[in-house]
């Protein structure tokens, strides 16, 4: 029975005598496009269900306090920037409205969580709409 150093040693220095093939190119999987196929994007989905309506008219009863996820470069500013773009949408003073900030583990990022309090889904719209203005804000939710 050979031992199994001398068998190691084997296959290791023969190895180096079989040719490499090419490596294998990753399968990516495919990239679906929400926006470019609208039978799959729920919200397309939802406004052709309901002749046509936007998803906040029918989902939220008004005047409520929308709760808003705001995440973005961390400064400062950016909080209190947040909070004032949704003061001055709402037609409220920005100290009247109720927020949260979370800061990342590296302080690179943070989330600002933002009670909005909206009279109508176009109030509501804006809001997103003002949010995304901002070139430090990487996602509003």
């Amino acid at each position: 029975m050979p031992h199994l150093y001398a068998v190691a040693a084997l296959l290791t220095s023969t190895s180096a005598l079989v040719p490499r093939l090419a490596p294998r190119q990753q399968r990516r999987a495919p990239v679906r496009h929400i926006l470019d196929n609208s039978q799959d994007d729920p919200i397309a989905r939802f406004e052709r269900e309901n002749d046509g309506a936007k998803v906040f008219e029918k989902l939220v009863d008004y005047p409520c306090e929308f709760t808003i996820k705001v995440i973005g470069f961390d400064d400062e500013t950016f909080s209190a920037d947040m909070v004032r773009y949704i003061a001055g949408v709402v037609d409220k003073p920005a100290d009247s409205i109720e927020f949260s900030k979370n800061d990342s583990k590296q302080k690179t990022y943070t989330s600002v969580t933002i009670k909005a309090p909206v009279a109508s889904a176009e109030e509501l719209y804006q809001c997103y709409a003002v949010l995304r203005q901002d070139p430090r804000v990487k996602i509003a939710l």
